[in-house]
């Protein structure tokens, strides 16, 4: 599909907004020669995009223009509409089986992609018009048919379970509203309304109008319990007694009348109960007692009599327990227990007997515990040990809330490695961060420090250990041939987004995009909010990597708890200290990992800063508001010369801020008391301290923290184990993607440098706008190091699209290089001069602007991603750096390398020599390069290189740097300011 084609249906698609209404098919015939498959596409593409605008009319649409228009391109075999062909298999396969799911779910399995809104409406459409026609004896084979599919769909779990709810509640409602109101057939009514109520029940669950849907259903139900009460009936009355109890106690949970609703709850409840006190109806009894104690303790909460309520709510779990203690029950009897040990906390809680109280939760707790097995059960064992841990850690007592929490971190392990889904995998972690969190307080407190370290290290960067491991499945390069065509899709999906950034289509309800923000002389751009929405379709067809089940299925095994004597190999040498931070909202910790003592003592310490009191997550939103969001908020200003001037600021005040933040972490404490005799720190940062430079931290000798240690930076010591894994390939071959959008002056000066320094041929050299995505992959294959100099972004509204900026609207995103096609296994480093490629952002703030307790610390940034590629090391930058600071820069460093220094010693020489050297040094050394550039450019203009128009920019360029320099006195230092050497660090291997 290429760019003009795409151009032109973009252009059809404009034409048809704007036609008059009825002359769409006129337009199309006279466009006969762009109706094909590509056009559908892209209309379904436009679509999406209206849609995530918020332009929902058009999108609605438009997508209907593109099915009927799939529909004519690719019709059925016997011309009939599809829907239509298999709602008629459908029918006729409920009525032959008659309605047996072993049937009828094959059937559905095949057809998923019709299961949608043009089935329901085409079902409700047939059953209406039948049931107008239909005689009597008809009436009622359609109220079977009917029932036998709406019972069909209720159960059916694939698909969208909006939809199977849909098509079994018109089913179910069609019965119970005229068909089956004739005499005789009352008890078929009251199932029909008790399975209608579940359906309503079930919908409002999927947050589906969830208090219209419970009226509905507490108006089915109560039906049904009018025609039970009859003779024989009895059993069915309490069934849905229970759930008319479950709907009115919901109704309560939602704010709706909670007083009324949970007294109305308990009475459905406890005529159930009545009924379900005789043989074979015990497990019933239970399931309803359980229910019935849930209202009683939920009336305590709501303050109405709270002890008498938990009393109440004791005697009904105690009495459930009793009838659970029996096989087959133990996951219903563990669930009761822990809903018994709630009741007995709370009672602890309000002064009732507080010591005997709370022996009874961990009693129940424990017993719970005991039926739970994470592996199988992981949900219910969270939920149990978190009880009982929080119960030991507000308690103070350590032992239980480390038995508690550390059954709870199994469990969430093991849910996190059944989840189908990368968003579920991360929604797990998410919701359960403070389990980890309080395990390692608690360890803490216990004095396990070991524990507390490891469970650190075992919560952190989840994810990028997670992709970093299943890109080595695909190291060789034999990448299946579902990911290379779902990776094509992405890519003209990306091509139509192109368009749409250029030729945005010009007519009412389509946003004119405005223009980005200049570059000007940093190497950053900007994205533009209006691009928000395409980019999200973008990101649902990335989402489909994470379904693929040759990498799934890699994932499928929660990962264990590291030993201590694992991390401690890690360590290179007794001189080096690996130092991991942890904040909770109360304190923050930093462990420090040593080789053990030779009296045979744990290498394991713990320098703990408690927070102020008052201020929760203190050392966070400290960073938050001085550090993180003064940098934002730059790009954000409305010009260029306030983006210059906030930029300013924020570089002038970055001295104070490193000051407080190394008294507020305590750093010569922690040195004099910990780190004597080290000489290089490996360092894993938590949340928004990956954005801190290290390096520039201010000690009390007056020295920067990277004077006196050499510093390394990884995001978990699991990541760090699997670069070391990786073998270590000497990097001889270096290659250069440079200026790729061919508006940095000195970037080619720079790039020139280090190919004279690595002896670089033209053929390893990508050069200005000829760049591309597969051209700058084939490069990373073929080299075992790589300069990437040119523009680069980071992105605080959507980290996975943070990217190196290509020509023509072309880019490598942090996506693209956790994809299984980007796999480098051969490279050793990639210095990234650019700017922020070392910059991740979190989402900080809910919707209160509180910090979110829930953040994950997943460093997502372009470094990270080519350390997942395959890359043991990146050079990266904290932030947008200068193009002549760092071009000087990168000539120091890659000078060093090649002088056969280690990358801590290189960026420290590279550091020094850009803080240190004084003018008249600079000039001397640059008059040696100014004269060897000339020469250069003298041999190529009598070769006729076709290359001597370059040669001849460098040496000039070289010129004019030193007359820029010819503006400062010889003992002056022009680039002492931190901006324009602190910027980089090394992310890996050292």
């Amino acid at each position: 599909m290429n760019e003009a084609r795409i151009e032109a249906y973009l252009a059809l698609i404009q034409a048809l907004f704007q036609c008059e209404n009825g002359q769409e098919p006129a337009l199309l015939q006279a466009n006969a020669e762009l109706l094909d498959a590509g056009l559908v596409a892209v209309m379904k593409q436009y679509a999406g995009f209206l849609e995530q605008q918020g332009d929902s009319n058009n999108g609605r649409w438009l997508l209907n223009m593109a099915q009927q228009l799939e529909q004519f391109l690719d019709p059925p075999r016997d011309n009939q509409n599809p829907y239509t062909s298999f709602l008629q298999t459908l029918l006729q396969t409920v009525v032959e089986s008659p309605g047996n799911p072993q049937a009828i779910y094959p059937l559905l399995d095949n057809n998923l992609h019709l299961l949608d809104e043009n089935l329901v409406n085409l079902l409700r459409a047939w059953g209406n018009q039948t049931k107008e026609q239909a005689s009597p004896e008809e009436t009622y084979q359609l109220a079977a048919l009917l029932y036998d599919l709406a019972y069909a769909f209720s159960g059916f779990t694939k698909g969208n379970p909006i939809i199977n709810l849909a098509i079994a509640i018109y089913g179910y409602e069609v019965c119970a509203t005229t068909i089956r109101r004739q005499p005789g057939l009352e008890r078929d009514l009251a199932q029909t309304l008790t399975n209608l109520g579940n359906a309503y029940s079930t919908q409002a669950q999927l947050g589906q109008e969830p208090v219209a849907n419970l009226e509905r259903a507490i108006a089915t139900y109560t039906e049904a319990t009018t025609i039970r009460r009859q003779p024989g009936l009895e059993r069915d009355l309490a069934g849905t007694l229970t759930n008319l109890g479950a709907a009115y106690s919901t109704q309560a949970q939602l704010g709706q009348e909670p007083v009324a609703n949970l007294e109305r709850a308990i009475a459905a409840y406890t005529e159930a109960t009545t009924i379900r006190r005789q043989p074979g109806l015990e497990r019933d009894l239970a399931q309803t007692l359980t229910n019935l104690g849930v209202a009683y303790r939920t009336q305590a909460r709501l303050g109405k009599e709270p002890v008498v309520k938990l009393e109440r709510a004791i005697a009904t779990y105690t009495e459930a327990t009793t009838i659970l203690r029996q096989p087959g029950l133990e996951r219903d009897l563990a669930g009761t227990l822990t809903n018994l040990g709630v009741a007995y906390y709370t009672q602890a809680e309000l002064g009732q007997e507080p010591v005997a109280n709370l022996e009874r939760a961990i009693a129940n707790y424990r017993e719970a515990l005991s039926f739970l097995n994470p592996a199988l059960l992981p949900a219910d064992t969270l939920r149990t040990g978190r009880n009982l841990g929080n119960l030991g850690f507000r308690q103070g007592w350590w032992d239980i809330a480390l038995e508690g929490y550390t059954v709870a971190v199994e469990a969430v392990e093991q849910s996190r490695a059944w989840a189908t889904s990368e968003v579920l995998r991360q929604e797990i972690v998410r919701e359960s961060i403070g389990v980890y969190e309080n395990l390692i307080q608690a360890a803490v407190n216990q004095g396990d420090l070991s524990l507390a370290l490891r469970t650190v290290e075992r919560s952190r960067s989840k994810r990028l250990a997670d992709l970093i491991a299943v890109g080595d499945l695909y190291a060789d390069g034999r990448v299946p041939p579902e990911i290379q065509a779902w990776y094509q899709q992405v890519k003209e999906s990306r091509q139509i987004q192109s368009q749409l950034r250029q030729n945005p289509l010009d007519q009412p309800g389509f946003t004119q995009k405005p223009q980005p923000y200049p570059i000007g002389n940093t190497r950053a751009s900007f994205a533009t909010e209006q691009l928000q929405a395409a980019e999200a379709a973008e990101r649902q067809a990335w989402d489909a990597l994470y379904r693929f089940d040759a990498i799934t299925a890699q994932l499928q095994q929660p990962q264990p708890q590291p030993r201590l004597d694992e991390l401690t190999a890690l360590l290179p040498s007794p001189q080096t200290a690996l130092l991991s931070f942890y904040t909770t909202a109360t304190h923050t910790h930093i462990f420090v990992l040593r080789r053990p003592s030779r009296d045979g003592g744990e290498g394991v310490n713990c320098h703990t800063i408690p927070n102020p009191p008052e201020s929760a997550n203190d050392l966070q939103n400290w960073l938050v508001v001085n550090w993180v969001n003064p940098y934002i908020e730059i790009n954000q200003a409305e010009t260029a010369q306030s983006r210059q001037q906030r930029r300013h600021e924020w570089h002038q005040a970055m001295a104070t801020r490193l000051q407080e933040l190394a008294t507020r972490l305590q750093f010569d404490t922690l040195i004099q008391q910990h780190l004597q005799g080290i000489t290089e720190l490996i360092l894993i940062p938590h949340l928004f301290l990956h954005q801190i430079p290290f390096d520039l931290l201010p000690t009390a000798e007056g020295q920067l923290l990277g004077d006196r240690f050499r510093l390394q930076f990884v995001p978990s010591t699991k990541i760090l184990g699997l670069c070391q894994e990786r073998s270590q390939p000497t990097p001889d071959t270096l290659g250069i993607v440079e200026n790729t959008t061919e508006d940095l002056p000195y970037t080619p000066l720079e790039c020139e440098w280090v190919a004279q320094t690595w002896n670089v041929p033209r053929q390893r050299r990508l050069q200005g706008r000829t760049v591309t995505p597969d051209s700058y992959l084939q490069l990373l294959k073929q080299v075992q190091a790589l300069l990437s100099s040119h523009h680069a972004t980071s992105r605080p509204d959507d980290p996975l699209n943070s990217h190196l900026v290509l020509a023509e609207e072309q880019k490598v995103t942090l996506r693209d290089l956790l994809s299984p096609l980007w796999r480098f296994p051969e490279l050793s480093e990639v210095f990234l001069s650019c700017c922020e490629t070392g910059l991740s952002f979190a989402t900080s703030r809910d919707e209160e602007g509180n910090l979110r307790r829930e953040l994950l610390d997943e460093p997502l940034s372009l470094g990270t991603g080519f350390l997942l590629g395959g890359a043991r090391a990146v050079i990266s930058s904290h932030w947008a750096v200068t193009d002549l600071a760092t071009a000087l820069f990168s000539r120091e460093y890659h000078r060093a390398r090649r002088a056969g220094e280690e990358r801590l010693t290189a960026l420290h020489q590279a550091r020094q020599a850009l803080r240190e050297t004084c003018q008249k040094d600079w000039r001397d050394s640059l008059t040696v390069d100014y004269q060897q550039a000339f020469q250069i450019w003298q041999q190529m203009r009598q070769t006729k290189d076709p290359n001597v128009n370059a040669a001849g920019a460098n040496y000039q360029k070289i010129g004019e740097l030193i007359k820029w320099l010819d503006e400062f006195a010889p003992d002056a230092v022009p680039f002492q300011d931190y901006r324009y050497w602190g910027a980089f660090y090394c992310l890996g291997l050292p």
